[in-house]
């Protein structure tokens, strides 16, 4: 039975319509590796900008991932009603009015409120922008034009501290209004992009029975891709709906004999593993975010050792993306497996040795790091079907954050005791990231996206 994955692979293949549609996902996802960084530097700022208790700045923290988690949230649920586009372009446009907003704000309260709302839109575009790439990129190269948008979040990294050279004094000074203010340009043009040139995914319009807009979205992509393309006659659109039919029935079926969804029986295990590889990972991330700026101030570190760690971190990144479509050699879960091994050995280094490595030490963790996400990103889009595709990756990303929101409180409680006491804990944790890792049940690089083909069915 002829299926989507293939009308993709032999029909549509790879062009100026994913180059275009990575561009603008990948701008915003720039822009939200600008956002996570600012948000760590903005801490240390105004701690003694405005006199801050450590619950005060702890509390500035969770404010920000619990908005992360409420847009986990509406990623799982409502961009599967009102389609990925709309949804992209929506918070993209919040997104420039929060920036410049900010930028404005004088109270303590305010910055609460706005470091909540963008928690919001970052939990959103960011699971979305994964969700959007994996459905219009072939299975070759999927998971390279995937693991392009985490070359872009580094990009966005490195770009704001390569600011903060010019706006501020030190990671505890300087005009970060300012700062902001100039960040909104990428925003701004990426939600005006967003609304001129990204489409709306073809498999959406399938998945929701608009079989005419979808073919004529596939005459359009096709043009795009090809000057001589070789449109869909009338057999191959009655197997395209046939298939997507099919798909509808065994979802249905699905659907009556489990209610939960991702619970189900059929995505129990790979739900839960998800889940908590996402809970362990993000707590492993936050330390280092929220932690970093503080260990380098004691140590009276420039941004410029910052700036290093970001350029290295996206020379690594790109070396993931050479080989994360590598069943061999790379492939998703052998990636997660790596990752996982080296966070548990460089913890353990940094608490044993200190100071004296701690630019080596959050080097190996930030790229580490890196690569766990991003890869974990794109094995929840290749997990579920269509129908369970936005709802699992957002749900997994909510459940990873919310365990994280009291992170900040005990993180900085240890820190107090000994800066290096939270990276004893983390190589704890990072065993039990092997396990579930080693143990991991499906690995899809360079298979077909969607689970119910025949295909897949005899796996």
């Amino acid at each position: 039975m002829i299926s989507f994955d293939q009308i993709l692979e032999e029909k549509i293949g790879s062009g100026i319509y994913q180059l275009r549609t990575v561009s603008i996902i990948g701008l915003i996802e720039f822009c939200d590796g600008v956002e996570y960084v600012f948000m760590s530097i903005l801490m240390a700022i105004l701690q003694k900008e405005w006199q801050l208790s450590q619950t005060q700045v702890a509390t500035l923290g969770s404010s920000f991932l619990a908005g992360v988690v409420i847009g986990n949230c509406i990623c799982a649920y409502i961009t599967d009603k009102i389609g990925r586009k709309t949804s992209f372009s929506i918070f993209a446009g919040l997104s420039v009015i929060l920036v410049y907003y900010t930028s404005f704000a004088e109270s303590y309260n305010e910055i609460i409120i706005l470091r909540l709302l963008f928690g919001i839109v970052f939990g959103t575009t960011s699971p979305l922008g994964y969700v959007f790439i994996t459905e219009v990129a072939v299975a070759k190269y999927r998971g390279r034009f995937a693991f392009s948008l985490t070359l872009m979040y580094v990009a966005g990294k490195a770009y704001l501290v390569l600011l903060c050279f010019f706006f501020l004094d030190d990671y505890t000074s300087g005009n970060w209004r300012g700062l902001i203010r100039f960040n909104g340009i990428p925003v701004l043009l990426c939600f005006i992009l967003s609304l001129i040139y990204l489409k709306e995914t073809i498999r959406y319009y399938l998945n929701k029975g608009q079989y005419t807009v979808a073919f004529q979205e596939i005459e359009d992509v096709q043009k795009q891709n090809n000057s001589q393309y070789d449109p869909l006659n009338e057999s191959e659109k009655d197997g395209l709906i046939a298939w997507q039919l099919r798909q509808n029935n065994l979802m249905i079926k699905e659907n009556q004999n489990e209610e939960s969804g991702v619970l189900s029986k059929q995505h129990l295990r790979i739900t839960l593993q998800l889940w908590t590889l996402l809970i362990l990972a993000n707590f492993q991330n936050l330390s280092i975010y929220l932690l970093m700026p503080f260990l380098f101030a004691q140590e009276n570190s420039g941004f410029e050792h910052m700036l290093y760690l970001f350029l290295i971190e996206f020379v690594f990144a790109f070396v993931i993306y050479l080989f994360i479509d590598d069943p061999k050699y790379g492939g998703r879960v052998n990636i997660i497996i790596y990752a996982s091994i080296l966070l548990v050995i460089t913890n353990l280094l940094l608490y044993i040795y200190q100071a004296s490595i701690l630019f080596f030490g959050m080097l190996l963790i930030k790229i580490a790091t890196r690569g766990m996400f991003s890869t974990l990103f794109i094995i929840c889009c290749e997990s579920y079907p269509l129908h369970l595709r936005s709802r699992g990756s957002g749900l997994a990303m909510a459940v990873g954050k919310v365990v994280s929101i009291p992170s900040p409180y005990v993180l900085f409680p240890l820190f107090a005791i000994d800066p290096y006491l939270p990276f004893l804990i983390l190589s704890v944790l990072g065993t039990f990231m092997i396990a579930l890792s080693v143990t991991y049940p499906s690995d899809r690089t360079q298979k077909h996206l969607e689970v119910y083909s025949d295909e897949q069915k005899e796996e």
